[in-house]
């Protein structure tokens, strides 16, 4: 166990005594292989807006600020990982939907523009970027140029088929007709049409330097629909996506929100090289599920730790989240999810010492 680094740049000063660099730390343990000390990534991209003196609207639209706000924080932390991100509704964005921007909050839809899975197929004549998506490949672009050489960049492709449908046509809605069997030919062509959009998405954000792109599909848990639901009309599209993404040459990740336990089988069969996994898991068994088979992100809870938590109670959880799922490899410390705006920054910092601390093999 190496001493501790306190303080400011304290993640900064620790790696500079050290060969091994943010990327490499975080490749290796992508490959199973065991690195220096855990990497970590913050999942921070709604509090690095707040930090850096702007609101979610003007970094979310502005390229320059989003990559500013991001470099600033990794001085900051630095953390391994940057997570580039603006919200979930920028595919729909794309497809149509009128989006609210806010200055403390994420963007969301307000208008829908479709009023049936047929009239949306119909319209579509292909996939065209809006403005939440440009803004956030050039936010990827100016940190790879700045950052990439040191640090690792995953940059998503948002948001999985299953959560953009569901976005497009009303979550409500969407569920509902899951259970119409008249609904159910439909309903694929618009995921595979979803998909292929994140596939555009991910290829994008691969040419724009990105080190690994991947989705979050907050509607696809057991928290949501059930496992059979999933197996049956979630995971083709999830595998496909991921395959295509791989033949791309760029490296997945897979986000899964609520307790994924129930479905962690299928998720490792989607063939993504990591999995981010919320705190509400079973975390022994999904570690031993996911062990030399995919690298496990997370599982702080963002909100009832990070957020309204001390930093004590940061330092304890993550101390139990690195003796369950560290000792092995195959694991990156970070929240189980985004971030609140109001996150403290002592307790993102206790998290970065955490890893320094508990995290050295």
């Amino acid at each position: 166990m190496v001493g501790i680094l306190c303080g400011k740049n304290a993640g900064n000063e620790y790696d500079r005594m050290y060969k091994m660099n943010s990327k490499q730390r975080v490749r290796t343990v992508l490959e199973g292989n065991t690195p220096d000390r855990i990497p970590i990534c913050l999942i921070n991209f709604i509090c690095v807006c707040r930090e850096a003196g702007f609101s979610i609207k003007e970094c979310f639209l502005d390229p320059s600020k989003f990559a500013h706000a991001h470099e600033k924080a990794h001085k900051k932390y630095g953390h391994d990982m940057i997570h580039l991100q603006n919200g979930v509704v920028g595919i729909a964005q794309s497809f149509g939907c009128r989006v609210e921007y806010y200055d403390t909050v994420c963007p969301e839809v307000v208008e829908r523009p479709f009023t049936s899975y047929r009239e949306f197929l119909e319209a579509y004549n292909g996939f065209t970027p809006g403005e939440l998506l440009l803004t956030l490949v050039e936010t990827t672009k100016i940190l790879s140029e700045k950052l990439g050489e040191d640090v690792y960049i995953r940059a998503d492709s948002e948001i999985g088929p299953f959560g953009v449908a569901g976005t497009l046509f009303g979550l409500e809605k969407f569920l509902m007709d899951l259970l119409n069997p008249d609904k159910q030919s439909e309903i694929k062509e618009v995921l595979q049409v979803c998909s292929e959009a994140i596939i555009e998405l991910g290829k994008a954000q691969r040419d724009a330097g990105a080190d690994m792109t991947g989705v979050g599909d907050p509607f696809a848990g057991p928290d949501v629909i059930s496992p059979k639901m999933y197996e049956n009309l979630c995971f083709p599209y999830h595998k496909y996506l991921f395959d295509e993404l791989r033949k791309a040459k760029i490296e997945c990740y897979l986000h899964c929100c609520g307790d994924s336990t129930p479905i962690i089988e299928s998720l490792v069969r989607t063939g993504v090289c990591a999995l981010e996994l919320d705190y509400k898991i079973d975390a022994k068994k999904c570690r031993e599920a996911t062990l030399g088979k995919c690298t496990l992100i997370g599982n702080i809870d963002p909100s009832g730790v990070m957020c309204r938590g001390t930093p004590r109670l940061v330092m304890e959880k993550a101390r139990e989240a690195i003796e369950i799922f560290g000792g092995q490899g195959w694991y990156i410390l970070g929240p189980g999810c985004d971030l609140p705006y109001e996150t403290p920054e002592e307790n993102i910092s206790a998290l970065v010492e955490a890893a320094h601390k508990y995290g050295t093999y």
